[in-house]
């Protein structure tokens, strides 16, 4: 069975690499999405050196704070993108009916640019309504930090070429 967490308790991963959490709609739960994420990436050995999966993801759950009621639920999902590269599937689950409609913030706004911003950096993202509110989610293609250790010769022969 997958872990389901509650505010204040440590997420915990499932089998088939899901971590699944559950998040108060409130103001902190932003930074408990960026630390689920956290947790999960090192858990699974993945790197994801930009940040755009913890911003992505407090970006996603931010919305979903600020427009529902109630938990925000949130599953993080490690799979194999085409080509064998790992990728990360972050879901949002609120109880909200209404769905995200991206909109255009002016200079001075401090809110309205999460959806934009999602759509920018994810390899994939979307919304799908549900009998008691909706999911948004996105994907990304990360690295494995195995691939990205180079060895002491290879990078000392590449610093003399």
């Amino acid at each position: 069975m997958t872990g389901t967490t509650h505010p204040g308790q440590d997420a915990n991963e499932g089998p088939g690499g899901v971590l699944r959490a559950e998040l108060p709609a409130d103001l902190t739960s932003a930074r408990q999405a960026r630390s689920a994420v956290r947790r999960a990436l090192a858990a699974w050995g993945i790197d994801d050196p930009d940040g755009d999966a913890e911003l992505l993801a407090s970006e996603a759950v931010a919305n979903a704070a600020e427009h529902a009621n109630g938990p925000i639920g949130l599953a993080l999902r490690r799979h194999a993108q085409p080509g064998g590269r790992r990728g990360f599937t972050c879901e949002v689950t609120d109880t909200s009916p209404g769905l995200p409609s991206p909109g255009q913030a002016r200079p001075d706004d401090e809110r309205g640019r999460g959806l934009a911003i999602v759509t920018a950096l994810a390899a994939a993202s979307g919304v799908h309504a549900g009998p008691a509110g909706k999911t948004t989610w996105f994907t990304l293609a990360l690295r494995d930090r195995i691939d990205r250790a180079v060895p002491p010769a290879q990078a000392e022969a590449e610093a003399g070429a």
